[in-house]
């Protein structure tokens, strides 16, 4: 499998990377990349942009080791095997040596690198890494009964990923993986990950914890029994965002589940995750919902059409986790989720009037149903809306 870095989130990081070591006291890597850095603006204007990428790709890959987030990531959900640890130093360590030894080094290997940085990971019955790609000293792997945890790989997914693009992403709802090239038979994994990530060693937990969820969403993308589709979402738009947004939800609490049958910490707790849970569905009463969510979080599998049927109909989720008697259908037609549309605005809907004909003057009702001919009591309506036809009625 290739994993590569482009070169504007490898530039970024550094970038982000040594300024706060820098701000927080800790110079020497800061100034070692300006003793290599600085002398480039003396090149050619032709030649620097190559020079510069070639500095970044040293920080990025072997001084600050800010890829290996990734490949632990990968190794994490089982896209490529543990990798065997050499004492062997990388051929970037090496050259970094020789370039601080000579004064010319970016005219030199100005032609070294096209814009992004490739590392290669072989998977053979030996679980091993290009020598190239990775440069730490040797150490044995862990015994069997170390506290370590040990990842139980299926390898037929790293033999079907060709190859993992990183790249940088532009804003936070850019973030996130997708699987490229899947129905031709090479798919490729694209990474896109705020270069901010990258910048404090002290929240490289939670760097870890993104990029392994993120990367357990393109492993079940690639899994066929998972069967993921670009499925069309009908509606109008704030109705796909419903749906999308519950199916994010849903499909994230089957991710956070398996790793935490693992022993891999994800990104949300289990309870911040009901916590999540309890905001989209709360209208469903206490013991019911609690028991939907443990009911998916300790299911073993799902498909994609599983997730998103339940996303998009209540009904589908509810027969799936509540037994029949548990709730009469007269009280399940009064469970209005938050954020369904209201009915008569058809406006997403936080606030809901669960039953008005049960607050609400009979002539706030007929003024409803002269507009709205099908609508019942029972469908409920946005506060705002019910507020709008009692001052039509006059009883405001």
């Amino acid at each position: 499998m290739k994993v590569s870095y482009s070169a504007q989130l490898m530039e970024e990081s550094v970038f982000r990377h040594l300024n706060h070591l820098e701000r927080s006291g800790y110079r020497s890597d800061y100034d070692e990349f300006h003793s290599l850095a600085d002398p480039i603006y003396e090149l050619p204007e032709d030649d620097r942009e190559i020079a510069f990428e070639k500095v970044n790709r040293l920080f990025f890959m072997e001084k600050l080791k800010l890829g290996d987030h990734v490949l632990r990531a990968l190794e994490a959900v089982g896209l490529i095997p543990k990798r065997k640890r050499t004492s062997k130093k990388s051929a970037l360590l090496k050259e970094n040596q020789a370039l601080k030894s000579d004064a010319d080094f970016a005219v030199a290997d100005a032609a070294i690198l096209p814009g992004e940085f490739t590392e290669e990971t072989e998977s053979d019955d030996v679980e091993q890494v290009d020598e190239e790609a990775v440069a730490v000293v040797e150490e044995e792997a862990p015994p069997e009964d170390s506290d370590e945890v040990s990842y139980d790989l299926a390898r037929e997914f790293e033999e079907r990923i060709k190859e993992v693009i990183v790249k940088r992403a532009i804003n936070k709802v850019d973030e996130g993986s997708n699987v490229l090239n899947r129905v031709s038979g090479n798919p490729i994994i694209e990474m896109r990950v705020l270069a901010s990530r990258f910048s404090n060693p002290e929240e490289a937990l939670d760097l870890d914890a993104f990029l392994i969820q993120e990367f357990m969403h393109a492993k079940d993308m690639v899994d066929p029994e998972f069967d993921y589709e670009d499925a069309f979402i009908p509606g109008n738009p704030s109705v796909k965002n419903l749906i999308t947004s519950r199916f994010r939800l849903l499909w994230n609490m089957y991710v956070d589940a398996r790793l935490g049958r693992i022993g891999v910490v994800s990104v949300l707790p289990k309870e911040a995750r009901f916590r999540e849970f309890d905001n989209f569905y709360r209208k469903i009463p206490d013991k019911q919902r609690r028991g939907i969510f443990e009911g998916i979080w300790t299911a073993d599998k799902f498909t994609h059409e599983e997730l998103l049927s339940m996303a998009t109909d209540l009904d589908t989720l509810m027969s799936k986790y509540v037994d029949p008697g548990e709730i009469s259908e007269e009280e399940r037609d009064f469970i209005h989720l938050q954020g369904s549309p209201c009915p008569l605005c058809k406006f997403p809907t936080y606030n809901w009037v669960d039953d008005p004909e049960s607050i609400c003057d009979e002539m706030v009702l007929e003024a409803i149903q002269i507009d709205f001919p099908d609508w019942e009591s029972k469908d409920g309506g946005c506060d705002r809306c019910i507020e709008v036809y009692e001052l039509r009625a006059g009883v405001g």
